[in-house]
């Protein structure tokens, strides 16, 4: 194999390596402490059981046809790693859960998927309304929203709730870890560490890792409720793969970041390429409070992954509470 190759070759592994991380991350079974049968029968689909028993629904818009440069992509990678979404599922007490998630909505759908969350009365509150995609038809606006009560009421609820926006909870994949297997010597050990501390699985056609702030176990969202990366605390990577032999990655981020954590990681990430289109609050109750900024970008996946350790380091990850099972 020519030289030229070799290095090509090599760095398209340490891409994958980058993105999979298989043989360093756990591939966390179901836990047997909560009854999750009657959300999954109200969700129409059985969702997966996080660590520290979190059932979490992965939402993928597939009726969606997203143009770039006015170019129709289809339902494809680049898809599944922008019009996604969640609902998450935690019991508090014996039949009393907490719930939250983002949806994907169309512009032209929000005010009848809000109409439809907050005819459940106090039950569900919308707690964030805002877009981070831009210049990529159609528009997508994402609702947040918390909820607590019974949990199969609070299933049906967004179940009806998510069929204003097409039910992009039916019919999707969720792949925990990898299969494949790469030398960990091609990546330097921090970034090995770093992938440890997280959960990898794949979505659909995308890849995606959950990495739980350090903290995570001393920050409330509730009472009875702790933070956990299962509910949408910690930073969140969708990422997109050029699997064609290339190094190049596409990638879409949610970071859960303290205020004093925002202008390191804000300069970090613009002056390593990404656009940072949306800052936001998720939740009513939060304490100590977390603002949730999202971050997008495309190109050489080293590169990338460089901008993002330097990111990840401000949020002090490797110490405190993170893999505590609550």
């Amino acid at each position: 194999m020519p030289k030229t190759s070799c290095v090509r070759f090599v760095r398209y592994c340490a891409v994958r390596m980058l993105v999979l991380a298989v043989v360093l991350l756990p591939t966390h079974g179901a836990f047997a402490a909560t009854d999750w049968s009657g959300i999954q029968a109200a969700m129409g689909t059985e969702g997966y059981v996080f660590s520290g028993d979190v059932l979490r629904f992965q939402l993928s818009r597939k009726d969606l046809a997203i143009s770039v440069d006015g170019v129709p992509l289809g339902y494809n990678a680049f898809n599944a790693a922008v019009a996604n979404g969640f609902v998450a599922f935690k019991e508090k007490r014996r039949n009393d859960f907490f719930a939250d998630g983002a949806l994907p909505a169309q512009e032209s759908e929000v005010s009848a998927l809000e109409d439809s969350l907050l005819s459940h009365g106090r039950a569900i509150r919308i707690t964030a309304v805002y877009s981070h995609v831009t210049n990529i038809p159609p528009k997508l606006v994402w609702v947040h929203f918390e909820a607590t009560g019974p949990g199969a009421d609070l299933a049906t609820f967004l179940a009806a709730a998510l069929a204003t926006i097409h039910n992009p909870q039916l019919g999707g994949s969720f792949i925990p870890g990898s299969n494949f297997v790469f030398d960990p010597s091609l990546l330097p050990q921090p970034i090995l560490d770093l992938f440890d501390q997280g959960f990898l699985a794949q979505v659909d056609n995308v890849f995606v890792f959950w990495l739980p702030r350090p903290d995570e176990c001393s920050i409330s969202l509730d009472t009875r409720v702790t933070a956990q990366s299962g509910l949408g605390v910690g930073q969140t990577f969708y990422i997109q793969v050029d699997f064609s032999g290339g190094a190049d990655i596409t990638i879409n981020i949610d970071f859960a970041l303290r205020p004093h954590e925002l202008p390191g990681v804000q300069s970090i990430l613009r002056s390593g390429g990404f656009t940072l289109p949306s800052q936001s609050n998720n939740y009513v109750s939060d304490n100590p409070r977390l603002h949730y900024l999202h971050a997008t970008a495309s190109g050489n996946g080293i590169l990338i992954g460089a901008t993002l350790f330097k990111a990840v380091k401000v949020i002090g990850l490797g110490s405190g509470c993170a893999n505590v099972q609550q």
